[in-house]
């Protein structure tokens, strides 16, 4: 795992699904190797290397993950923006899951039901600002 620079973490962090925050996309890929993509908002640093991502709507992506898919994570607002690679983990209990299904219920009133929560472990950060040369941070 590596270090998220306190920036990258400041760009993901959003537990509490701040619609004027930027959307975050959840990248996977099927056991046949078929692309997937899916937008998330409930998202919170785990210290600085990892992810915590709330899941209500993406079954397909827990799917994947389940099944041994790598995971991509990016956010940004021009012309700034991050994106993390890493491996994830779902979680349907526990302390993670617990806080998370806080946070959705309180948001959304229940009329939205947490299924689960991902933990990303963080193993590459890239930049993604327009620039020429490498991307890669960590």
């Amino acid at each position: 795992m590596v270090t998220m620079p306190d920036d990258v973490i400041k760009t993901f962090e959003n537990p509490d699904c701040d619609k004027q925050k930027a959307l975050t996309w959840v990248s996977t890929v099927t056991e046949d190797g078929d692309p997937h993509l899916a937008p998330v908002c409930f998202v919170k640093a785990i210290g600085n290397d990892k992810l915590l991502i709330g899941v209500s709507f993406i079954s397909k992506t827990a799917s994947n993950i389940k099944n041994g898919s790598r995971v991509a994570v990016r956010n940004a607002v021009y012309p700034n923006g991050y994106m993390i690679k890493g491996s994830g983990e779902v979680m349907d209990s526990g302390k993670y899951f617990d806080d998370f299904k806080e946070r959705i219920n309180k948001r959304f009133g229940g009329k939205i039901k947490p299924k689960a929560a991902l933990l990303v472990s963080v193993e590459e950060i890239y930049h993604l600002k327009p620039a020429e040369g490498k991307k890669r941070i960590a």
